[in-house]
């Protein structure tokens, strides 16, 4: 699971915990390291502003701050490289249908796709 899916996940699980979440549970589901899921929350408290508390008790679990936890999204689009493999096959699939009946139809969806794939690829 490379950084991208990690932190995508660990918003996932963090968001989806009524209590802490520990750190054993975190590094088997996102199959990492203990630095690595340090840096990764990390990433997502301080790059992104997520409200990372860690476990009052000291057990050494993580959650979002509860008076926050429902307020807080990850900014902008984010895909599973899953995701963006099937947003390119689609883009292919529907530049090899050229011109034709189905042509005016499916232009909102190319270019939904096109903008999409814009954002990705510029980090937006």
């Amino acid at each position: 699971m490379d950084r991208y899916e990690r932190t995508l996940a660990l918003h996932r699980i963090l968001k989806s915990a009524r209590y802490p979440v520990g750190l054993k549970r975190l590094m088997d589901e996102l199959e990492c390291s203990r630095a690595t899921l340090y840096r990764d929350i990390a990433f997502l408290r301080d790059a992104l502003g997520a409200p990372i508390e860690s476990d009052p008790t000291g057990d050494g679990g993580f959650r979002y701050a509860a008076d926050e936890a429902d307020r807080f999204e990850l900014p902008g689009l984010w895909l599973s490289s899953d995701e963006l493999h099937a947003l390119l096959a689609t883009h292919q699939l529907l530049d090899r249908t050229g011109q034709g009946v189905l042509e005016s139809a499916l232009a909102p969806l190319r270019g939904r796709i096109e903008k999409l794939l814009d954002q990705h690829a510029g980090g937006r």
